[in-house]
């Protein structure tokens, strides 16, 4: 019952493939590891980190709800590069700080955006790793470096005649750093790095990232869109999440692997849905359900995305009983997913646990809110014919709603490009 025909397919099964390389100390010892997302299993190139924040995304999904953190680190850290948006959306919460350390770039933040989420991070307990800091002297840089548990020298980029002084200036501006000699690639590199008094090394000199893979099980699009729904209720209530994930193995299996991958500093692993739910709370599970729902959906699918957006925001604005206004965003936000999914939108409906009211709204324009989303279907043709008979003298107010939800897609819009970026 969708107005449009672009067409989009869920994904597929795939192989996921991570590169791990290990950073040794000055015992030439395996103290941590550095994460690396790959497409394909190619080994990474040397030193090579991709910076996107799609792709981080990816990394983190794969390295804590597919692999678990303990499996692919066994209890040593992992370096994971991060970005401002990434931050921002607050997805390195779902990582545990106690095995993760946050990298992030030194020279691409000139109004100190990462600095105030590299500052909220450090609050919260995350260790932070600093890399490529062309300009130690710009105030970014040197605010981030007073954060700093680990500063990254790619001693390829710095002339060896300049070595000595960049580490001299790096003990003063990061005193409680650990200084890191990333891209040691010949013998001679990792003897200045070791006279020079660096405390960590990685690069091929000592091992080449070796490249991980595993058959990815892929979480129902279907499942994460309907627990996305159902976290946008502001009463939401943990005994109807654990309905949603258990409906869907892939998907409880995610959340399990969360709570077990010493995330919340358990002692005895967890296995009852429920209770990791209880231990996650509500905030982290919302998170969770973005990253999946991102995670999961169709490329190619920015225009049915703005549609939902502001179909659900029209919902939830023009309908008059102020107890519908959740089921009416969530009517508006799930009234594409038969165009998304290809599938009759009462066969997508029975699979999901949705209240009578969206239900019948969105298989058969019936209930409460089928009207409601049939005054929003005529504006978006311009029937206003058909407006005016459904909601007699609101054109105005149809026409600012229209205004506000636009807008507020056209953000969601730009979220979703930067994190493709």
């Amino acid at each position: 019952m969708s107005d449009t025909s672009q067409l989009a397919r869920p994904g597929t099964d795939a192989t996921i493939y991570i590169g791990r390389q290990p950073v040794f100390d000055r015992h030439r010892k395996t103290v941590a590891y550095q994460l690396m997302h790959r497409g394909t299993s190619d080994a990474p190139a040397p030193g090579g980190v991709d910076v996107s924040e799609e792709t981080t995304q990816e990394l983190v999904e794969h390295t804590l709800l597919q692999w678990g953190v303990d499996q692919l680190l066994h209890g040593k850290p992992g370096y994971v590069h991060v970005d401002a948006v990434f931050l921002g959306k607050g997805l390195h919460r779902t990582l545990p700080p106690n095995q993760v350390v946050l990298e992030i770039r030194g020279d691409i933040d000139p109004d100190g955006i990462l600095y105030v989420h590299a500052l909220e991070a450090k609050a919260a307990g995350y260790r932070l790793a600093l890399c490529h800091v062309a300009d130690r002297q710009h105030h970014t840089a040197v605010d981030l470096l007073a954060l700093a548990d680990v500063v990254k020298v790619d001693v390829t980029a710095v002339p060896e005649v300049e070595l000595a002084a960049a580490v001299a200036a790096l003990r003063v501006q990061a005193p409680f750093a650990q200084l890191m000699a990333e891209r040691v690639e010949e013998l001679h590199q990792y003897r200045t790095a070791m006279t020079l008094g660096f405390d960590l090394f990685e690069g091929f000199f000592f091992a080449k990232p070796e490249v991980l893979s595993k058959s990815a099980r892929t979480v129902s699009s279907i499942a994460a869109l309907a627990l996305l729904a159902e976290v946008q209720s502001p009463d939401v209530s943990l005994k109807r999440l654990e309905q949603l994930v258990i409906a869907d193995p892939t998907l409880a299996f995610r959340l399990l692997s969360l709570v077990n991958s010493s995330s919340v500093g358990l002692a005895t692993r967890i296995e009852s849905v429920y209770h990791a739910l209880v231990l996650l709370g509500i905030e982290r599970v919302r998170q969770l359900a973005t990253m999946l729902t991102m995670a999961s959906r169709s490329k190619g699918n920015e225009e049915l995305m703005s549609m939902a957006a502001i179909r659900a925001g029209m919902m939830r604005a023009t309908v008059d009983v102020k107890d519908l206004e959740s089921a009416a965003y969530t009517a508006g936000l799930l009234s594409v997913l038969d165009v998304v999914f290809q599938i009759p939108m009462a066969d997508l409906v029975a699979e999901l646990p949705l209240a009578p009211s969206v239900a019948e709204a969105l298989v058969d324009a019936t209930g409460p809110l089928g009207p409601v989303l049939a005054a929003v279907r005529a504006y978006e043709r311009a029937d206003l014919h058909e407006l005016e008979r459904l909601r007699p003298g609101q054109l105005a107010r149809f026409l600012q709603v229209y205004r506000d939800a636009a807008a507020w897609a056209r953000d969601l819009h730009r979220l979703l490009e930067d994190s493709a970026h």
